[in-house]
């Protein structure tokens, strides 16, 4: 909900496309999207601008920020995860995407506020004492690379891949963008060939994170004896099985060869709750115990909210506002439910002086 808040600063009237030279600006498309909504997304969009607002100012109201170091260190976390997960650097995937670096500040740091908001340190300590086996899986905690690879059916083929990518570099490391395209062109592997060649990550000791088939175990040597931008000899992914025995037939299982290039290594450090808090917070806010918490505080923003909505269609958020208002406002009011103790069994129905119930003889 809080994501879909954090569409960050635009210029509305940016130009989003062309059309035989005339511009499509991007008021034209918000227009249209109002226009065709039924309202719903709309809907859904104000109510988490609104408790985007409401956040803030309760972090306000108890002094609560976000630290710009912790916000830039999470940030720095994700550039990996970008490139892992797209072949592209943070740059390229903010472009694509059409944000700023400042936008996912603002994001990130909205996270950081609202979970400080609903999560103590003694439940974040607790809980990280009671996943620390969990986070030894994560790549950030180990010796670990993002690499790109090239796969295809012979050792010659390979070989010729890696002249191809030489000459295109002039004796300089390989940029991504140079092993992308060759990649684009040359593999066979279509996970990865769409994605410029980006296989994602390696742990030490683990393998491939992606948990696409089996490898060599000469792949682990290779990645980590890698320079970033350095480009391997030829590895063998996959041998071609032997003959089918006589009267057997087995379709043909070409052997895979591949070149790979590592985008970058990561040092392991050790693990604490201060170099994962990102991690904790994300595990803990999904747990279904703090996810209920989270909810609840949500609800009680609301509860509290005075919010009066000006355009029409949009009204019915206003309307559950005021809803949840008169609610809260009549629960306190009311006096507290007086809780009857069961009684034992075999014994007379009780109670207390005042109260309504029913008479021995079954009347009111």
């Amino acid at each position: 909900m809080l994501a879909a808040a954090g569409c960050g600063r635009r210029t509305r009237s940016d130009v989003v496309a062309k059309v035989d030279g005339r511009p499509i600006t991007r008021d034209q498309l918000f227009d249209v999207m109002d226009q065709e909504d039924n309202g719903d997304a709309g809907r859904r969009a104000l109510d988490a601008l609104i408790v985007r607002q409401l956040v803030r100012e309760e972090a306000e109201k108890r002094g609560i920020k976000a630290d710009p170091k912790d916000v830039q260190r999470r940030i720095e976390g994700m550039k990996d995860y970008v490139l892992a997960g797209t072949g592209k650097t943070f740059e390229q995937w903010l472009a694509d995407s059409g944000q700023t670096e400042q936008d996912i500040a603002n994001r990130v740091g909205m996270s950081v506020i609202t979970a400080k908001l609903v999560l103590t340190d003694s439940d974040r300590e607790k809980y990280f004492e009671a996943n620390k086996d969990r986070l030894k899986d994560i790549p950030h905690n180990n010796e670990s690379v993002i690499y790109r690879q090239i796969v295809v059916t012979t050792k010659g083929e390979a070989e010729a891949v890696r002249k191809e990518l030489e000459t295109a570099s002039a004796g300089k490391p390989v940029t991504d963008e140079q092993f992308a395209k060759v990649a684009e062109a040359r593999s066979l592997d279509p996970m990865t060939r769409g994605r410029g060649g980006m296989r994602g990550w390696w742990v030490k000791g683990k393998g491939d994170q992606m948990g696409m088939g089996a490898a060599s175990g000469d792949l682990e040597k290779v990645l980590f004896a890698l320079k970033a931008g350095e480009i391997s000899q030829p590895v063998l992914l996959k041998a071609a099985p032997p003959p089918a025995a006589k009267g057997q037939a087995l379709p043909p299982q070409p052997e895979q060869w591949c070149i790979v290039m590592v985008d970058k290594h990561i040092s392991p450090h050790q693990i604490t709750l201060a170099g994962n808090e990102d991690v904790i917070e994300e595990w803990m806010l999904s747990d279904p115990r703090f996810e209920a918490q989270l909810q609840q505080f949500f609800e009680n923003l609301r509860a509290r909210a005075k919010v009066d909505v000006l355009v029409p269609r949009y009204r019915a958020v206003g309307e559950a506002y005021q809803q949840r208002r008169q609610l809260r406002d009549q629960m306190q009011t009311q006096p507290p439910p007086v809780m009857v103790p069961e009684a034992p069994a075999g014994a007379p129905q009780q109670l207390p002086p005042g109260q309504p119930g029913r008479s021995p003889g079954g009347g009111r």
